[in-house]
Formats: structure tokens, C-alpha cells, sequence
């Protein structure tokens, strides 16, 4: 990967906070912005425990178009881009920056399915066909992109990636081949995700895959230890909701531009596992993992700290911890191995957008986020760094995600070099 692809700028929205600064003060605090919600009527949802992102406003009178598209990912994912945007300095130099070479890529599992919800339940209650004009473009999966490349007047190449559980990830990815292919000098890249509605969070649960504690778990008396990766009594992911974007930039945009790198993204793989709709390939993702190593001209020793896709679910955890021993060898129980998802649950397509994030905070403050809610399963034995947050030496820090059709993704990032 000669060509040195650099994040300059970053933001993030979850149940813990509106912004990146509050969600990375509740993780390193060991905090948890899961709660049971009224707004999940047990008569429609089968399960009430959720993180959802509350106190967010669209200013009609700054958009009133853009409101009306009432999709909640899409002002989710407006938010978190022009905070990445502020973040990276670029709205103090709109005028120095060449916008036909500024590329978006923002994706979603599911788009705007709260929108559709409302309207198909507008149309039962009034026994009406007619629906919102902006229910079709408030849908698209595409519009997140679009509403932030018209709202940031950004015209390079724009792409909307719908990789269920991995879209953030490769987002980035896909932003960071556009500016290696030369086709952009700024990629804005990221997802965001709000899909609560009956269907799809119903969905998840009579499949298995959703929190579901039996009488007498932990989280009936403190929902907020519902959800719990690789602990022993890990009983599947909690539904969230939030968005993460990461401003990247090439060498000659950073010097071009006077900008600050955070870090350096060093390598990055995704592949395909062609093996189920909802269960991982271990070979598949221990070949993705290995790739990204590969092409970041690492090897096990200089890898500090592993951010976990962690899902909380039996076979993830597993999985993921058996690569990692595959992978790392005699080294994996040395690394530090967290997973955010414990405090801030599982916001599907958004995730590795978040938890890149994430990695460039541990970065910057030396510091790794802990997993909270966490039990030791003796099947399970590496250091998941329970708990507490840690101080670390961390120049090299890699995340991972998988997601439901058999997608992966692996990002590493490094502290930038001088």
C-alpha cells in the first residue's frame, strides 16, 4: 500500500452521546447507553432493550426538504459527516478545496425503513393509499450520500454501499481505493443506521440472532447489561442505532490543504464468504484478517490493540476469538481485545464506521476502551480487557466486522509517521 491514504478528521453519533466526544467519554468510562424504551411497545416489538440515539433535532428552517425526507439514518448520518467535516478543519477553507475531487461514501444496512413504517401505517389508520412524495427518496440507502455531498457541496465520485453488518467498513475501504486509484484527494466515508421498526427488530429476534435473556438474566433488573461480548453468558446482540464518518485525505491533499492527519490507514481487506447467509466462515474471515496484515507490512508482533466486531452472539464470539489465535498465533494472548459493542450494542451497518472512530480516539489518548458487562467464559481466553479502560503504547490498531450474506472487512490504523 505505497501510496499513504491519511484520516484527517472523524465523527460519530450513538446512544452514549450526539457527538464523538461523548460517546468516547461514556466508553472510556465504562458506561452504557442501552435501556429498556416505551417507544418499543411490547405489543409490537419483542424486545424493548435497545440504544437508541434520543435528543437529536433536524433544524426544519436550515433544511426544510431535507426534514421532510423524515428518515432518521439520513439526519443521523448528516450530523456525523459535517461533524467529521468540522473535525478535519474543512469548513474553514471551502474556498481551497477542489469539490470534483471530493468523494462520498456513505452506506447502510437498511436505509430509511422507519419512514416507510410510518407511511404504511398512516395508510392503514386513514384507509388511504396515498403516501409522503418523499417516501421513495427518503428509502434509498443513496440518500444519506446524496443529502451530505449536496448539503457539503462535495462532486467526486459518490458510491452508497449496503454490506449488511460491514457497510461502515467498507465505506472507508472504498473511499480509500478512490483516492489510491487518483480518482479523489478527499473521501468523506461512513455509515449510518436506524432501522427500528416491528419488522426488522422482530425480525432479528425470532431468528436468534437478537438479546433474548432467559428468567432470572442479569439485564431483567439492569438492561444495560444486556449486551455482553464473550462473556460466558452472552445471549445475542442488542439493536442500536447511530452513525460514524472519517474524513480521509492523500498525501498531497494534507500538504496541499495545511491538514492534520490522526492516522495513517495503513491496510485494509474485505472479501466475500460464499458460505451462508448468517453464519461466518472462520477461513474466510482468517483470510481477510491475514490480507489486511499483509498489505500493511505487519506481522503479529506489531499489532497493540484489536477492536472486535463482538457482537455478543455464541458463534461470533467465538469465531472471531479462534481467528485471532489462528491468525496472531503466540501473540494473541498478549493483544488487547475490546469490544464497544457491550456499551453502545450493536448498530448494524453503522458499527465499523463507529468503531473506526473508536480506533483513532485509542489512538490519540493512548487508551483502550473496555468491554463492558464482561464474564470470563473459559472457552474463551483471551485478554478482552474487561471492565475498565487501559493505558497502552498503541501505534498499530485493527478492527474488524463481519456481516450477514458472508461480507468482512478489516481496517488497520497507525499513528501517523514524523
Amino acid at each position: 500500500m505505497s501510496e499513504p491514504v491519511f484520516v484527517v478528521g472523524h465523527g460519530a453519533i450513538t446512544c452514549l452521546g450526539l457527538d464523538m466526544d461523548a460517546t468516547w467519554r461514556g466508553l472510556v468510562e465504562g458506561r452504557s447507553g442501552i435501556r429498556r424504551h416505551a417507544a418499543l411497545d411490547r405489543a409490537e416489538y419483542l424486545q424493548d432493550v435497545a440504544g437508541l440515539v434520543e435528543g437529536l433535532e433536524i433544524s426544519r428552517s436550515e433544511d426544510r426538504e431535507f426534514a421532510r425526507l423524515s428518515a432518521k439514518f439520513l439526519g443521523l448520518g448528516m450530523a456525523a459527516a459535517r461533524a467529521a467535516w468540522k473535525d478535519a478543519g474543512l469548513d474553514k477553507i471551502d474556498d481551497r478545496i477542489d469539490r470534483d475531487r471530493a468523494a462520498v461514501a456513505v452506506g447502510s444496512a437498511f436505509g430509511g425503513v422507519d419512514f416507510l413504517e410510518a407511511q404504511q401505517a398512516r395508510m392503514r389508520k386513514r384507509a388511504d393509499l396515498s403516501v409522503s412524495p418523499f417516501l421513495v427518496p427518503g428509502l434509498l440507502i443513496n440518500q444519506a450520500g446524496g443529502q451530505i455531498s449536496q448539503a457539503l457541496k462535495l462532486y467526486g465520485p459518490g458510491v452508497a454501499p449496503a454490506n449488511a453488518c460491514a457497510s461502515g467498513g467498507h465505506a472507508i475501504i472504498l473511499g480509500a481505493m478512490m483516492i489510491k486509484a487518483g480518482d479523489a484527494d478527499l473521501a468523506l466515508c461512513g455509515a449510518t443506521e436506524a432501522a427500528f421498526t416491528p419488522a426488522i427488530v422482530n425480525g432479528f429476534s425470532t431468528m436468534k440472532a437478537l438479546f433474548g435473556g432467559k428468567p432470572g438474566d442479569r439485564a431483567e433488573e439492569d438492561p444495560s447489561q444486556a449486551s455482553r461480548p464473550f462473556s460466558r453468558d452472552r445471549a445475542g446482540f442488542v439493536m442500536s442505532e447511530g452513525a460514524g464518518m472519517l474524513v480521509l485525505a492523500s498525501k498531497r491533499a494534507v500538504d496541499r490543504l495545511g491538514l492534520t492527519p490522526q492516522a495513517e490507514l495503513a491496510g485494509y481487506a474485505l472479501n466475500s464468504d460464499g458460505h451462508h447467509m448468517s453464519t461466518p466462515s472462520p477461513d474466510r474471515i482468517r483470510r481477510c484478517v491475514s490480507l489486511a496484515m499483509e498489505k500493511a507490512g505487519i506481522g503479529a508482533g506489531d499489532v497493540d490493540y484489536y477492536n472486535a466486531h463482538g457482537t455478543s452472539t455464541t458463534i461470533n464470539d467465538r469465531v472471531e476469538t479462534s481467528v485471532l489465535k489462528d491468525v496472531l498465533g503466540d501473540r494473541a494472548r498478549s493483544v488487547p481485545v475490546s469490544s464497544i459493542k457491550g456499551a453502545i450494542g450493536h448498530t448494524l451497518g453503522a458499527a465499523s464506521a463507529i468503531e473506526a472512530a473508536a480506533c483513532l480516539r485509542a489512538l490519540r489518548d493512548q487508551l483502550i476502551p473496555p468491554t463492558v458487562n464482561y464474564l470470563a467464559d473459559p472457552e474463551l481466553d483471551l485478554d478482552y480487557v474487561p471492565g475498565e479502560a487501559r493505558s497502552a503504547a498503541l501505534g498499530t490498531v485493527m478492527s474488524a466486522s463481519f456481516g450477514f450474506g458472508g461480507t468482512n472487512n478489516v481496517l488497520i490504523f497507525r499513528r501517523p509517521r514524523g
